[in-house]
């Protein structure tokens, strides 16, 4: 069982511009090879007049998320937040409140002082992990959808050298060619990447004594093998646009777990996110104890392969 897991927050390609020479982006995106190009939206936080006087009075921070002519109320505990990073919640905090970007610093604006950045995308991914400082959003999953354009795969290096560091031929074409799904909003904004690791759970059955001679030989030691074949069973699945290879025959493969001694396998987005395309959706779902099925997942035999939905 392969469950695709963001190594990093899910950035817009404007905010991948921004960080991608930044040494702890860089660091965390490091451990990524299977990444995913998506569009929304794009998302805004709106503010009450009276907001200062309710983060004075209650040290929350009020606000109204919008995104597509969808909106929901939420508001982040500072206190909580405080006791969250081990500090007193009598700490002053410097605050900055835009439409786009939420940020939390302890007393002034220095990087190592920052508490928390809260950009639109990241607040639903922080909402999802059950972070408690951020209260309310109840309707976080309605505005973690996004249309996938594309899936690609880096074997020789990172997620983010591949993507955005160097020139992406498919990133170059959909910021071409896909038009704003808000009239007033740039596609750059709206564009969405995801930087994926996957985690793997393999179950092995002995028959008998001569299979113990194969205990600890699994097929998970081979990485690259599971990237490969993960970036085919969702471009198979899912057909996206901008991938132009289409993988008609996989689950063959000559690069993938066709040819192990794998017999059936799984993959499943591990975050509470849904990707749509013209063809169909995936339902992501986090890995939560005790486990629920609340994500669908792609299940792979060596002579087919289909999308199980979850309801």
């Amino acid at each position: 069982m392969h469950h695709l897991e963001l190594v990093y927050p899910p950035i817009s390609n404007q905010e991948a511009e921004w960080v991608k020479n930044d040494p702890s982006v860089q660091s965390q995106v490091a451990n990524s090879n299977l990444y995913f190009i998506g569009q929304k939206p794009e998302a805004f936080y709106e503010f009450d007049n009276d907001v200062l006087d309710k983060i004075i009075a209650e040290s929350k921070i009020y606000f109204t998320y919008t995104s597509g002519g969808k909106s929901d109320r939420g508001f982040i505990n500072l206190e909580a937040l405080l006791i969250l990073r081990e500090l007193p919640v009598t700490s002053t905090l410097d605050i900055e409140l835009g439409e786009k970007m939420i940020r939390i610093w302890l007393e002034d604006q220095s990087q190592n002082n920052l508490l928390d950045w809260l950009t639109t995308d990241k607040i639903l991914y922080d909402k999802s992990k059950g972070f408690n400082h951020i209260n309310g959003l109840d309707k976080y999953r309605d505005f973690f959808k996004y249309y996938l354009h594309y899936v690609g795969i880096s074997k020789r290096e990172n997620s983010l050298k591949r993507l955005v560091i160097k020139p992406h031929d498919k990133r170059l074409r959909i910021l071409s060619n896909e038009h704003p799904l808000n009239t007033s909003s740039r596609v750059t904004d709206e564009i969405v990447l995801f930087f994926f690791r996957i985690k793997s759970l393999e179950i092995m059955q002995y028959l008998n004594e001569d299979d113990f001679e194969e205990f600890g030989k699994n097929e998970l030691e081979d990485y690259t093998k599971i990237i490969s074949d993960a970036e085919k069973a969702f471009v198979k699945i899912m057909d996206t646009n901008y991938n132009e290879v289409k993988f008609n025959d996989y689950p063959f493969s000559t690069d993938g777990l066709f040819g192990t001694s794998v017999e059936k396998h799984t993959f499943s987005i591990g975050e509470d996110i849904e990707f749509i395309t013209d063809k169909t959706t995936i339902r992501g779902a986090r890995q939560r104890y005790p486990p629920q099925r609340e994500g669908d997942f792609i299940a792979v035999s060596k002579e087919n392969v289909e999308l199980i939905k979850v309801d």
